[in-house]
């Protein structure tokens, strides 16, 4: 792997904060009730807008934190981490993940029936004679995610799934 650019490192926390967020509200909590589970009763210790930054991934976390944070929403550091990195870098380490228009505007995945009308009118737009195939950075599936209604992990999850189909 080569040396992340700042963007890369820049997506690999929204990425990171956005597994945090997505541990957390699966837990049904609020920031301040994470926070009190933490037993961080104390706005000094870290306050609810810190665990906001580092949710938004505008605040670097350290590996301290993270761990603390890991343990208290059940999750495993390394798998995070593992997840993250495999999300803001992808397998090729560059965040990108390629998508067949035509299987998804045809999917009977629920996770990704929001995203079928998008596929289809990408898909009309592809040459005449070539595969309607579309390579998605970071952006693009964060944005996608948004309209899928589901955390960008799960919808690339989807994504890989519906190519191995």
């Amino acid at each position: 792997m080569n040396t992340p650019t700042s963007e890369q490192l820049e997506q690999f926390a929204r990425v990171l904060g956005d597994l945090l967020r997505t541990a957390r509200k699966e837990r049904g909590w609020t920031r301040k009730q994470m926070r009190a589970e933490m037993g961080a009763d104390d706005e000094d210790e870290l306050s609810l807008q810190t665990l906001a930054t580092y949710e938004l991934g505008t605040r670097r976390i350290s590996v301290e934190r993270l761990v603390e944070l890991c343990a208290v929403l059940k999750q495993r550091p390394d798998e995070l981490l593992l997840r993250a990195t495999t999300l803001a870098f992808g397998s090729d380490h560059d965040g990108r993940v390629k998508v067949d228009l035509s299987a998804l505007a045809h999917t009977t995945d629920p996770r990704l029936q929001p995203l079928q009308r998008w596929a289809t009118v990408r898909a009309r737009q592809c040459p005449v004679g070539r595969t309607p195939v579309e390579e998605l950075d970071a952006h693009a599936l964060t944005a996608l995610a948004g309209i899928a209604g589901s955390p960008m992990y799960d919808l690339v999850q989807a994504l890989r799934e519906l190519q191995g189909a």
